[in-house]
């Protein structure tokens, strides 16, 4: 599978609300899903890592670029 299609289907699934980014909450379950039980330790620090705009919340290339460097 294409890193975008990849990225494009990890966002569908984890923007439970559909607003077009990823909360905090959501954030959670994406990382405990990726990392399993290194998960919820690391969480803000890879949150606050790659909300590179500093708005709350993931974008979708903000998670591209999180997958691109932690699952490649």
């Amino acid at each position: 599978m294409e890193i975008n299609q990849w990225v494009d289907e990890l966002f569908e699934v984890f923007d439970v609300d559909k607003d077009g980014v990823i909360n905090r909450g959501e954030f959670v379950e994406l990382i405990d899903c990726l990392l399993q039980d290194k998960g919820i330790r690391m969480c803000e620090t890879i949150f606050n890592k790659f909300d590179t705009n500093h708005d709350n919340s993931i974008s979708k290339d903000e998670l591209k670029a999180m997958v691109i460097e932690l699952a490649l």
